[in-house]
């Protein structure tokens, strides 16, 4: 397998020299604008639109969630800077001095709702008011993430988000999703870290226990709903979500937590951030945690036992047993990184580099293929960024080295080491006096996947295998009127491992007024299938071995060429002929904010889907037109034997063989005898539709509640009798919370429900009772350096499953002690 270790610390080095080679000097006829503006609370003021006018110069922009704001090439002088956020206003003069930065920070005694002082990036990739986004979207700010964060669990924060679909299967095993379709591995909802893709490659789903920070490192979180490959490539088939950690700059001191709690769990994190000198600065996080699990052994001779064990010929609604018990009964995470920031002229511009590691052990993954246990598992990555107001330049690196997985249901030991590297460039533009903006951008990754034990044999493929991925996207946004904009998106695709694709999509976003708006989308998107599906070689059945004897009896017509009918394996396969699965969709929202205190979301989407990929099937499909994998056809005798040899080979098998096991023989790359067992395809086309309501009100500046509800329905156009298509997500859920803020303690009380449903993902296929669970969250700060808190999920301990298959879920109560400084 190629490597890339040796080359990602070169490239990183070339990007650092030419960032620095690049770094405009200030024009000295100009100078910079940089402020923040809080509230009377003291928090940073989101949202306030900060014009600027006088010399000349009619510019405006939004401050961000933190209330920071900046100017560049501001011509010396006086100015005037404007603030305005609803009907609430204020002016202030400042002189702008020729090669320096003017530094505002400015308090403003305003009362601002939820709504008013949030602002997103993800949907347009530009900062603008949630009123103004051209998609579906939902923001946890830092206040409330810090509030939640002693879990360690980045799902549990997002579950009363409104289109959210959280199902959790193990401690650490989440899937998250939108609008349906959702499997044990999902990878529809495109993650990332500070631009960074964490998931596994080999798989395309997020391993929520390599998260290398404290959770209240995370300065937001954006969960963009609905198709998002115009602006983000592959994957980003029913949403992005797109985490941001604290900037050092911004969030300098240090904090120390320790947790403890049920399932034995003990937890110590560390987070300190601080300055280098006047354009340095950097952050060190690291962190430990030991607990058992909600996982239990299934394996009946080491005292396992489960719900619903399978009659003989029983696979839906039951659970066989699993022949290999757990190999570690407690889970080990451990996880560090460093970053370091450098600006430059006066701040307009700043170069990230950092990196970090998590170290697993434990925690039990549910697969279509079965349960599997992580026993060593590395997750190491690096990142560099430059960033101006009007360029990105992102790269990073990410490895997985995984020597020991227990495969539970076959007793298979997996390797999966894969490496991945990604570049991305993008830049922006206004035009037209600022009534219209471009972005535009380009980008490339490698990735290299390697299933080899320490003895050179696969695991899980037949050899190594490196793909590479280009992508080039642009987006114009226009606004024709004070009230109404269109946002335009394209972007197109290649790969080795897919054919070219286009991504379309298309907004119009009317705001009634300032503070309401509506909004309608078309957008296109596609799925990648995974390496497991493309590549896939998995046992799925002894081998058989009671062909040795024909061998040895043909031996005087072979020459001495083997047959390598000893043992023979029957066979998962993956089918590097699938296509993508591609999603169109429709989608109309209205947002609003109803005074200081109220605001509410609505949105309605409609899906047509197509090209799904299948779970594992029979290789041969009468609906199809027989065989569905074209890689793996009839078997065929070594080539260097002679003719009638070959067809005595033939003739002895169809004898000796069951017709439907001779249907299935096949010949593996290297010409080895093989079963073809079960194999991918493409098939079946759906339409879908939903409803999103969201609604947040304060009652007082200190109490307020959250309301989430989800409907979800679909009408299958076209399936297969073997693998119906199941959208593994409830027709109906609901979330309701409860949160009490104040400058010494915070509470917050939650409820979920979700309805029945049913599940189908691999081996795991049955019903989903409906469950609701209540969870619980407080803190209190004794003065500015001390504080301890309590965080429970599941708090009236009802015992359920959210994914069948996975883990019978019950309370888990943690208590956390902090010191800040």
């Amino acid at each position: 397998m190629r490597r890339c270790t040796g080359q990602g610390i070169g490239l990183w080095l070339l990007i650092g020299l030419l960032v620095l080679a690049a770094t405009p000097a200030l024009a000295q006829s100009t100078g910079r604008v940089e402020g923040q503006l809080t509230g009377g609370n003291g928090n940073g003021l989101g949202g306030v639109t900060v014009a600027l006018t006088g010399g000349g110069v009619d510019r405006a922009t939004l401050t961000n969630n933190d209330g920071r704001f900046s100017f560049e090439t501001v011509p010396v002088g006086a100015h005037t800077l404007s603030y305005t956020l609803g009907d609430q206003s204020s002016n202030q003069e400042i002189d702008v001095t020729a090669g320096a930065t003017t530094e505002i920070d400015e308090q403003l005694p305003w009362e601002a709702s939820f709504a008013e002082s949030i602002t997103v990036y993800s949907a347009s990739r530009q900062t603008e008011r949630i009123t103004e986004a051209p998609a579906a979207i939902s923001v946890i700010p830092q206040e409330q993430i810090e509030r939640q964060a002693a879990s360690g669990q980045v799902p549990k924060l997002l579950e009363q988000t409104p289109g959210a679909e959280v199902t959790q299967s193990g401690l650490y095993d989440f899937n998250f999703n939108t609008r349906g379709f959702n499997s044990s591995l999902n990878r529809r909802i495109l993650t990332l870290v500070d631009g960074r893709d964490p998931s596994v490659p080999f798989l395309g789903s997020q391993e929520w226990s390599s998260v290398t920070f404290p959770l209240d490192d995370l300065a937001s979180i954006e969960l963009v709903r609905g198709p998002g490959s115009a602006l983000y490539g592959a994957d980003a088939f029913n949403g992005v979500l797109n985490m941001v950690t604290k900037a050092p700059r911004f969030s300098q001191g240090g904090k120390v937590q320790l947790t403890a709690g049920d399932l034995d769990t003990i937890r110590g994190d560390v987070r300190v951030a601080g300055e280098l000198g006047p354009t340095t600065f950097f952050k060190v996080t690291a962190g430990h945690m030991e607990s058992e699990d909600f996982t239990v052994s299934r394996n009946p001779a080491n005292g396992g036992a489960e719900y619903k064990p399978c009659s003989p010929g029983q696979s839906f609604d039951c659970l066989s047993p699993e022949p290999v018990p757990l190999a570690a009964t407690e889970n080990s995470l451990t996880f560090g990184g460093a970053r370091l920031d450098q600006y430059f002229g006066g701040g307009s511009a700043v170069f990230t580099i950092e990196g970090g590691t998590a170290e697993i052990e434990g925690p039990v993954a549910q697969t279509g293929i079965g349960r599997v246990q992580l026993l060593d598992v590395s997750r190491p990555w690096v990142r560099a960024n430059f960033n101006t107001v009007h360029w990105n330049v992102l790269g990073y690196y990410n490895s997985r080295d995984a020597s020991d997985q227990l495969a539970l249901r076959s007793g298979a030991q997996l390797v999966l080491d894969s490496e991945n590297m990604a570049f991305e460039v993008q830049g922006n533009a206004d035009f037209a006096n600022q009534r219209g903006r471009i972005v535009g951008g380009a980008s490339y990754k490698e990735e290299d996947i390697d299933s080899a034990n320490d003895r050179g044999f696969q695991t899980l493929m037949f050899e190594p295998v490196s793909e590479d991925f280009t992508g080039v996207f642009g987006q114009l946004e226009y606004d024709f009127t004070d009230s109404l904009k269109a946002v335009v998106a394209l972007r197109w695709d290649d790969s080795s491992l897919h054919d070219s694709q286009v991504s379309p999509r298309g907004s119009l976003v009317y705001a009634i007024n300032p503070n309401h708006s509506l909004r309608v989308t078309y957008a296109e998107a596609f799925q990648t299938p995974n390496y497991s599906e493309y590549f896939l070689v998995a046992p799925v059945a002894p081998s058989l071995t009671s062909l040795a004897g024909l061998e040895q009896a043909l031996a005087p017509f072979l020459g001495g060429v083997s047959l390598g009918y000893g043992s023979i394996p029957f066979l998962a396969l993956g089918n590097n002929d699938l296509e993508v699965e591609e999603i169109t969709s429709y989608e109309a929202g209205y947002t609003g904010i109803f005074g200081p205190r109220t605001y509410m979301t609505v949105d309605y989407y409609r899906n047509d889907i197509e090209n799904f990929i299948t779970d594992l099937i029979s290789p041969f499909q009468a609906e199809l037109g027989g065989r569905i994998n074209p890689n793996f056809g009839a078997y065929t005798p070594p080539g260097q034997l002679p003719v009638p040899v070959q067809q005595l080979i033939l003739a002895q098998l169809r004898a000796l063989l069951p017709p439907q096991i001779f249907a299935i023989l096949s010949n593996a790359p290297n010409g080895a005898p093989i079963f073809a067992a079960a194999t991918y395809t493409n098939f079946g086309e759906v339409e879908s539709q939903g409803i999103e309501l969201g609604l947040n009100h304060n009652f007082t500046q200190a109490f307020g509640f959250n309301f989430a509800y989800n409907w979800f329905d679909f009408d299958v156009q076209t399936e297969l009798a073997a693998d119906p298509v199941v959208p593994n997500a409830p027709e109906s859920q609901f979330s309701l919370g409860f949160n009490y803020v104040t400058d010494k303690w915070d509470a917050s009380l939650g409820y979920r429900w979700v309805d029945d449903f049913t599940w189908a993902a691999g081996v795991f296929q049955g019903e989903i009772p409906s469950y609701d669970v209540v969870s619980l969250a407080a803190n209190y700060h004794f003065n500015d350096s001390w504080g301890i808190g309590v965080d429970v999920s599941n708090a009236l301990d009802e015992e359920h499953y959210q994914a069948f298959g996975g883990d019978i879920l019950q309370r888990r109560a943690l208590a956390h002690i902090n010191y800040s400084w």
